[in-house]
């Protein structure tokens, strides 16, 4: 029996157990991600392929206006992720159908949006990528992502995966009276992390989001969105976001006080995300991207492995033709972001930040 799309799916239930239960599943592969991005103007789209009442696959996407990169369908806005998810059975004349119902779904005649990108294939079986998904899609903006394997106790991982340096810094943060706590309401985003993460945006050169954004996944995430935070003499002085989804954590900021650093609290928030990660029968930790030697760095220290990371387009009229996207580790990009660090007022920071990166998508 054939598969068939719905284009326009509602069922929330049936699209967030698919998400849980497969293991590449992301915070922004979940239903409600399309509603968090809502905030920006952005339109959810919502695919879903069935095949005698069984999904098959879901594609979380959204429909975006970039004055720099025209109208496409990204899945997902600024995440790491959100290609599309396929069930580990499915095999390549199922891949290559849903490829075919895509390919009419951006090539309707009324169709504004003809452009298809997508945030990694981590969602494709594996022996499916090179005959039946590599071959319909343009690759651009290689880079990798780092994962941390769970599997084993959190005191195995503390002493045969993490690096001495690691264990170092977590010492030297509990010598020191930081300790850490789990906290995540709105409240907590409003008056403690968002102005720690603006500030840290600004040192890093990055637009920041909008406090809107951070409010919104609070509510329609709620317990998958945590925060661990480190505290010293009472001051709430770095913190660490990630999301759980199905058996994986997905870390999106990490947020400090920069006259802390000398306490090692990174490293701690870290250590014990992953402990609380590894104990609560979480599989994979994941670091997020790795783009340049810092992030290598600081990530391969906790014992990642380094996964290949893209990407991938489809157009409705040619396939074999590049299309444009942001590259955060261009030239063009770094001197955006020392200017961005140095010369930006923090206060026009905040308010023009959202409006960039509604416009670069990232």
């Amino acid at each position: 029996m054939s598969i068939s799309l719905h284009a326009e799916w509602h069922d929330i239930g049936a699209w967030n157990r698919f998400v849980e239960a497969h293991r590449q599943g992301r915070f922004c592969h979940l239903f409600g991600y399309g509603d968090v991005l809502k905030c920006y103007g952005y339109e959810p789209v919502r695919l879903g392929f069935v095949r005698s009442d069984k999904l098959m696959a879901v594609l979380p996407g959204t429909r975006t206006k970039s004055v720099f990169f025209g109208r496409k369908i990204v899945c997902q806005p600024f995440s790491e992720y959100g290609g599309i998810l396929v069930d580990p059975s499915a095999g390549g004349e199922d891949l290559d159908e849903i490829y075919q119902l895509l390919r009419g779904y951006l090539g309707k005649a009324n169709a504004k949006f003809k452009i298809l990108e997508l945030h990694g294939d981590h969602g494709i079986p594996q022996h499916l990528k090179k005959e039946h998904f590599t071959k319909h899609f343009i690759r651009e903006n290689p880079h990798h992502v780092a994962l941390l394997s769970l599997d084993r106790p959190a005191d195995q991982l503390w002493k045969d995966v993490i690096q001495y340096s690691v264990r170092k810094g977590v010492n030297k943060a509990q010598n020191n009276g930081v300790h850490v706590v789990e906290e995540c309401s709105k409240e907590i985003v409003r008056n403690r992390f968002f102005p720690l993460y603006l500030s840290s945006m600004k040192r890093l050169g990055v637009p920041p989001h909008s406090l809107e954004y951070y409010l919104r996944c609070q509510e329609l995430m709620q317990e998958r969105m945590k925060i661990f935070w480190a505290v010293k003499e009472g001051n709430y002085v770095a913190g660490l976001l990630g999301f759980i989804t199905g058996r994986s954590v997905h870390i999106v900021n990490i947020v400090s006080d920069r006259n802390a650093w000398g306490f090692s609290p990174n490293d701690l928030i870290h250590w014990e995300f992953i402990r609380w990660s590894a104990e609560s029968g979480i599989n994979v930790f994941d670091f997020g991207s790795v783009r340049y030697d810092g992030q290598r760095t600081y990530k391969k220290k906790w014992g990642t492995t380094f996964e290949e990371h893209a990407h991938y387009f489809l157009r409705a009229d040619a396939v074999t033709t590049s299309s444009s996207t942001f590259n955060s580790s261009s030239e063009t990009m770094a001197t955006f972001s020392r200017i961005w660090s140095n010369y930006v007022p923090a206060s026009v920071a905040r308010r023009i930040g959202p409006h960039i990166r509604k416009q670069l998508v990232r």
